[in-house]
């Protein structure tokens, strides 16, 4: 099983690339991207409700993604 700091990074990666840590606190609306470098520090936890957060970001992604890839299919 993957720990939670490895799970928010596979997630941070598919939702943004390299630049992850900063774009994922914004999508979470997050003041500071400290707060998500300390969470894979193991500085704070990770709180529970940011696993909800995180699968609404990969849902809303894949819509974009599938919104995206019809229109392509439509060109």
């Amino acid at each position: 099983m993957t720990n939670k700091t490895e799970l928010l990074q596979r997630v941070g990666l598919a939702l943004y690339g390299k630049q992850w840590q900063t774009r994922l606190a914004e999508g979470l609306g997050l003041s500071d991207a400290r707060r998500v470098r300390q969470w894979m520090a193991g500085e704070r936890p990770i709180p529970e409700g940011v696993w909800a957060d995180l699968e609404n970001l990969l849902a809303d992604r894949q819509q974009e993604i599938a919104e995206t890839t019809k229109a392509l299919r439509q060109r």
